[in-house]
């Protein structure tokens, strides 16, 4: 791809001190970008060693950087963009959303769960807060933060419409706390990710950040983990790690989600609309401990499993039957539960709703 510097990337560029920039579609369609700089993992969180964090590592090549939009995704012209000031899309499946950022060029594709989980190690290691729209437009931990929501309501009335427009938050509602950060990552829409589903119940990914490139969208590219060693396997390989469910099912939903090599028991059942339990941190690990198993740094560093403590009631969803594909960061409605550890893998490609939309990405070939 040829920069070229003009009049609005260098306003951009100038005033965000180079962490942001604009990038064109091929139609000429701006996008806003967060400029992400390679990490290792030891950069983040001491001890880890010095591997490169897998959202910079793209069909076996180390890039130095990713650009991730600053804002939740805009579709204009059937292109996904990254816009201050409009409505962020949702009601689109996953297909849709890919399709929409894929038109936009080579390179461009749909947040992966590798760089949304980057972006979570950098600033839990930064220990920065993760605030956002998470009660009907306003923070529900600090309601004088509100934004202008799309239906004019005032912030805090239920009903409606309460998604808000993109930058219209606080500067705190920006994962650097400014306001030349990425904005909403916790709260307003729950946003889709490539590259992370289960498969009754198997954890399923495409390896470092595989997932940005076009055209891998078939079964070939995924692959599971073997909770033994961590390795990549084979789906449906002996010993691969499962989503199972602490407790049998009661009443629709089947206590703390855990790791395992077989189903024990299922996360709810196709009749029950709700959600199970979040992922407990003490809960998970006392459970892991007394069935022996030991969580492969892989499946830690994507932000599947927890390797973060700490009270911020970040939680998993899931089912674990049929295919799930994930989403991230929660809604409007989200409450404590929103953040960068909450994860969604309760429904299937086709879902469409109006608290679901998806964020474009870049990464130079």
């Amino acid at each position: 791809m040829i920069i070229v510097k003009d009049a609005l990337r260098s306003q951009v560029e100038a005033e965000s001190q180079g962490r942001r920039t604009v990038l064109y579609t091929v139609s000429g369609q701006p996008s806003y970008m967060y400029v992400m700089s390679r990490f290792t993992l030891n950069d983040v969180v001491p001890g880890l060693g010095h591997a490169v964090h897998p959202a910079f590592i793209v069909n076996g090549e180390v890039k130095s950087e990713f650009f991730y939009g600053c804002y939740p995704g805009s579709i204009h012209q059937g292109e996904l963009l990254s816009l201050p000031d409009v409505a962020p899309a949702s009601q689109r499946s996953l297909g849709a959303f890919q399709h929409a950022a894929a038109s936009n060029g080579a390179g461009w594709h749909i947040s992966t769960n590798a760089e949304w989980a980057a972006l979570m190690f950098w600033c839990r290691h930064r220990q920065l807060a993760e605030r956002g729209n998470t009660d009907y437009g306003r923070f529900h931990d600090f309601h004088p933060e509100f934004a202008r929501r799309l239906d004019g309501a005032p912030a805090g009335e239920e009903g409606g419409q309460p998604t808000t427009l993109t930058a219209s938050g606080p500067a705190s509602w920006y994962h650097d706390g400014t306001f030349a950060g990425i904005g909403d990552l916790c709260g307003n829409l729950w946003e889709w990710q490539d590259g992370l589903r289960l498969v009754a119940g198997e954890i399923q990914i495409v390896p470092d950040n595989d997932a940005a490139l076009a055209g891998t969208d078939g079964d070939a590219r995924w692959r599971a983990i073997d909770l033994r060693t961590g390795a990549l396997v084979a789906p449906g390989s002996p010993h691969v790690a499962k989503f199972d469910a602490s407790t049998p099912l009661r009443t629709g939903n089947a206590g703390v989600p855990i790791l395992s090599t077989t189903i024990r028991h299922y996360n709810g059942d196709p009749d029950d609309n709700g959600y199970p339990p979040g992922l407990m941190d003490a809960a998970f690990d006392q459970i892991q401990a007394e069935r022996g198993i030991t969580v492969p740094l892989l499946l830690k560093i994507l932000g599947i499993a927890p390797l973060h403590r700490g009270d911020d009631g970040d939680q998993v969803y899931l089912r674990n039957y049929g295919e799930r594909i994930i989403m991230r960061g929660g809604a409007w409605y989200s409450g404590a539960a929103a953040g960068l550890r909450t994860l969604c893998l309760s429904h299937g490609p086709q879902h469409a709703s109006t608290t679901v939309g998806a964020r474009p990405a870049f990464c130079a070939r």
